[in-house]
């Protein structure tokens, strides 16, 4: 048994069928039919039942095919962890962020570049509900995201790794009705023009607040979160958000007013920020690594 017919096997069990299998692995049909015969033979077990249409996988099959992604995975590491002991981890990370924390995403990522030169990271400003959808979906690795006890129960495929609590901030321009002593004037909420980041928290706080204070006659909901800056900084409109999202900018929330969301009931206002990963996904040693150093980054910030 080799690894090269650990990996038909589980090439044939992922793709269904021979054909698509031996161009996924880049070799003739008559070579994967070779190699699967051969592991069948030296275990004694059928693996797969082939017919025109297609492999379905047995039962003793599924067991075999799940033993061998773990070898697999096994000599991944391995390969790995020789590569980081070099200093030469290479491989492809795909991370999203909500907007805010992206600052410090992308600094934590610039250092990891340092020590790593061969390692790509692509990074790219979401909001959560498009993250956790995209880890179920594999398109994205690790999420930094705003989750609530709702997202540990709608996605327990999910692994959500918390880093701080954040809160639900109103935010307004100093010369803005809204707030007044630090203190949210509740009265002008229905009244004054708003702008929210389309995201599903953000949006949920906001249905409450029509929902008790009265329905504002301009609501803007923007997927550019520089809009929604542009915007409470000319005075044109106020909006609410999470913390996380406003505080890495000081320059901003130097000119602005802000408090916390506390007038509301029926609905959380503090949520957890924190790295989101799939659970029964492998970790390559890549995604560790980065994983830890986030983790470590965005606590040390916030210990200042």
């Amino acid at each position: 048994m080799t690894i090269e017919q650990l990996k038909y096997v589980v090439a044939v069990a992922k793709y269904g069928t021979l054909k698509v299998a031996s161009e996924e692995l880049h070799i003739t049909l008559s070579a994967l039919s070779q190699g699967l015969n051969k592991i069948e033979n030296e275990l004694g077990l059928r693996l797969f039942q082939r017919n025109r249409t297609g492999s379905t996988i047995t039962k003793e099959g599924k067991v075999i095919v799940a033993q061998a992604q773990k070898i697999l995975f096994a000599i991944d590491d391995l390969y790995e962890a020789a590569e980081v002991l070099q200093n030469n981890l290479t491989g492809i990370l795909k991370v999203a962020s909500i907007p805010g924390p992206f600052f410090q995403l992308f600094t934590s990522a610039q250092l990891m570049k340092s020590v790593y030169p061969d390692i790509n990271i692509q990074i790219r400003e979401q909001n959560t509900q498009t993250m956790l959808d995209e880890l179920q979906s594999e398109k994205v690795d690790i999420a930094l995201a705003v989750y609530n006890k709702e997202d540990l129960e709608k996605y327990p495929e999910l692994s959500f790794r918390k880093i701080k609590d954040c809160e639900m901030l109103v935010v307004a321009h100093k010369d803005s009705p809204i707030i007044q002593s630090k203190r949210v004037m509740t009265e002008e909420l229905g009244q004054q023009p708003v702008i929210l980041f389309d995201d599903k928290i953000v949006i949920a706080t906001m249905n409450e607040i029509k929902r008790m204070f009265g329905r504002n006659d301009i609501v803007i909901s923007v997927n550019n979160p520089h809009i929604v800056q542009q915007y409470v900084e000319e005075n044109k409109a106020y909006t609410v958000g999470l913390d996380v999202t406003f505080h890495h900018s000081q320059r901003f929330m130097q000119d602005m007013q802000f408090a916390k969301v506390d007038f509301l009931t029926e609905i959380p206002t503090t949520h957890s920020f924190g790295i989101v990963m799939k659970s029964n996904r492998h970790e390559t040693q890549l995604m560790k690594e980065f994983a830890y150093r986030l983790t470590k980054d965005f606590q040390e910030k916030n210990s200042l």
